[in-house]
């Protein structure tokens, strides 16, 4: 029996489709059928992580079976592909660096903007108490709607942080998933 069969059998018997299996991974549905063929091959990382959800052991997933030592004797060595490695360092380096770049960009600014907003009515105060121990001359006066507007960004940080936690933690775990699962191969058949 190949992993592939192991993989498939280990999943029905827990009564999990390939598409909750496929959302847990961070991986498309198509990923598990290919790999539930024996298509391709889960690499270490998402061996672990299957048997993880599959609450099995590893050494069950990928236990030896008197067929995989047939099959394993008919496999030729492997040489590089160099085509598939120009196209990996392409894509998965510079544009996967792209898009995760911009990702962060948008997350730090979130980030400052949500801090900003939840010390908005510190900075107010702390403002006024400066300008009047300082004794300055041309005191600042607080306006009426200084203290409404920024008690009302403060709330609105307060209810944004844990969304945005939310967000940040579901791209990291996205991101991870994505260079552990997704890396093109780059070997092939001699």
């Amino acid at each position: 029996m190949s992993i592939g069969t192991t993989l498939q059998k280990i999943r029905q018997a827990r009564d999990l489709t390939q598409q909750e299996v496929a959302t847990q991974m961070y991986v498309t549905r198509q990923t598990i059928s290919r790999w539930e063929q024996g298509k391709t091959m889960p690499n270490i990382y998402a061996l672990k992580d299957l048997a993880q959800l599959y609450n099995v052991s590893l050494d069950q997933l990928v236990a030896r079976h008197p067929s995989n030592s047939k099959e394993e004797a008919g496999h030729k060595m492997k040489k590089i592909n160099w085509l598939a490695l120009f196209g990996f360092f392409w894509f998965n380096v510079i544009v996967t660096m792209g898009v995760v770049l911009a990702v962060a960009g948008i997350l730090c600014g979130l980030w400052i903007s949500i801090i900003g907003f939840i010390v908005s009515p510190a900075l107010l105060v702390g403002e006024w108490l400066v300008v009047h121990m300082m004794g300055w001359v041309t005191p600042v006066s607080l306006n009426l709607y200084q203290i409404p507007l920024t008690l009302m960004l403060c709330a609105i940080g307060l209810g944004a942080f844990p969304l945005l936690k939310q967000l940040t933690m579901y791209l990291v775990n996205f991101f991870e998933k994505y260079i552990r699962y997704n890396l093109r191969s780059i070997y092939t058949e001699k």
